[in-house]
């Protein structure tokens, strides 16, 4: 048996089983370490150590983390193996350098001016996040997450079935940071041409496709360490090593004279190397803002008070556990863990609630729902502390926003009185009915107790507009 064969069976173990605990830690909302250690929610969360470790690990034995941990590049791994069909195989292409630099300083740039839309689309974990919240909660992640999870998805399938991982050497940023150091990796995969026979099975398997048998080498910035190619190779050709191989017979080197020339000569192509498949395939955006849905106003009701107007929220507010509101902004990779793990579905992604740049960043909706006091599932899963850990107690007392009365739009009248379901309904006893100069009798909202937890929003009967609205602070 092949002594690669098990080594490549153990890192599809290991992959599976990473893939498997980051998705049950998104869908059950309970903390994962895997899901900490990403790499773009490693920088957005300062995390020193593991950005150390990825970058040692990188050096010494090049990128299996995109081969191991990374979600994403189990997704295309999965596509690129159950969609190809046995007769298709990958070829060599060469790397598109401008390309991948080109989306490199797009996504710093952006990341240097807090255009976090950008890097929401870009960071694999959060593009998996994505697109598991997706499944798992359609109707809370909002019309624009959905739209992006779906559309994020369906380029997958499509690029991992023809092109295997050009998304990972392409497009995404972690791949081709990673590269670039794995060019300099101390093991790495190399061809050993005294035993090559140029069969070309190697390069029928590689996903990546960075093996030329023209030259008899591997680009290592390409590379991620599947030991795909090394199972299938019949000679033990090409191997997982330190250094270079050197030809067992010098005289058979190249060398080149002063002209510029091989002294051995022109070398002759392989007879039996079929020509490289040239075909283009054109990469197209995916469209991150989506436009906002506005329900058409019903016709007036009897009851309706007369100057009745939508209330609308200086500021939307944030899930709780922030340090500030630019340091969410700032943090927040929208991979919608905390949307997937929220209980009541009061988070959904945005769509220009904070600006078009931190579309799909989570934001609460109290039209849906409203934020449980004591739910704290949110801060626990936030694997970049946009999102700070608290205890149920702390919940209780942080505040998020502020609720704000229109008494012109407050309706259900008993005999003067309001129908009072916001004084009910809040858990902070913050809204009391008191009586205003022109005697007419209102609620009112004490500032110090109100929390901003949106259950009187989302109780109150007023139509066709509430008479509460939750504002951020």
């Amino acid at each position: 048996m092949n002594r690669y064969r098990p080594i490549r069976y153990g890192r599809i173990v290991v992959q599976a089983v990473a893939v498997a605990l980051i998705t049950i830690a998104i869908a059950t909302g309970v903390p994962c370490l895997l899901s900490k250690m990403q790499i773009i929610p490693a920088i957005a969360a300062c995390a020193t150590v593991w950005l150390i470790v990825w970058l040692v690990t990188t050096v010494i034995f090049g990128r299996i983390y995109c081969s191991t941990v990374c979600p994403t590049g189990a997704l295309i791994d999965l596509f690129s193996f159950v969609l190809r069909s046995r007769k298709s195989h990958f070829s060599y292409c060469p790397p598109s350098g401008r390309l991948r630099l080109s989306v490199l300083v797009i996504a710093v740039l952006c990341t240097l001016f807090g255009v976090t839309a950008i890097i929401a689309l870009l960071d694999p974990y959060s593009a998996f996040a994505r697109i598991v919240a997706a499944s798992l909660r359609p109707l809370s992640i909002g019309l624009t997450g959905l739209f992006t999870a779906a559309a994020t998805l369906a380029l997958i399938i499509i690029v991992s079935r023809r092109r295997g991982r050009l998304l990972c050497n392409t497009i995404c940023p972690v791949g081709t940071v990673l590269g670039n150091i794995s060019r300099i990796s101390f093991y790495h995969a190399d061809i050993n041409t005294d035993l090559c026979v140029n069969c070309g099975r190697c390069a029928d398997v590689c996903s990546s496709q960075c093996i030329n048998l023209t030259d008899h080498i591997v680009d290592l910035s390409r590379c991620v360490v599947c030991f795909d190619c090394m199972d299938v190779c019949p000679n033990s050709a090409i191997t997982y090593r330190r250094g270079r191989h050197q030809l067992s017979i010098p005289l058979m080197q190249r060398v080149i004279g002063r002209a510029g020339v091989s002294a051995a000569g022109p070398r002759p192509e392989a007879s039996n190397i079929k020509p490289l498949d040239r075909r283009t395939f054109i990469m197209t955006g995916v469209v991150t803002a989506a436009a906002a849905l506005q329900a058409a106003v019903p016709p007036d009701r009897p009851g309706v008070v007369a100057g009745a107007v939508p209330l609308v929220p200086l500021n939307h507010v944030t899930p709780p556990g922030i340090s500030s509101r630019e340091d969410f902004l700032r943090r927040c990779t929208a991979c919608g863990a905390c949307v997937a793990a929220c209980p009541t579905g009061v988070l959904t992604m945005s769509a220009k609630q904070y600006g078009i740049r931190h579309s799909l960043i989570p934001v609460m909706d109290f039209e849906r729902a409203y934020c449980d006091i004591s739910c704290v599932r949110c801060t626990e899963v936030c694997p970049t502390k946009a999102l700070k850990p608290l205890t149920p107690a702390e919940k209780r007392v942080t505040p998020v926003g502020r609720a704000r009365i229109s008494a012109s739009n407050c309706r259900l009248y008993v005999n003067g009185t309001p129908c009072g379901v916001c004084v009910r309904s809040c858990p902070k006893r913050a809204i009391s009915i008191v009586t205003g100069a022109d005697g007419r009798r209102s609620p009112q909202v004490v500032p110090e107790l109100c929390i901003g937890c949106g259950q009187c929003s989302y109780a109150c009967p007023s139509q066709p507009y509430s008479a509460i609205v939750i504002e951020g602070l």
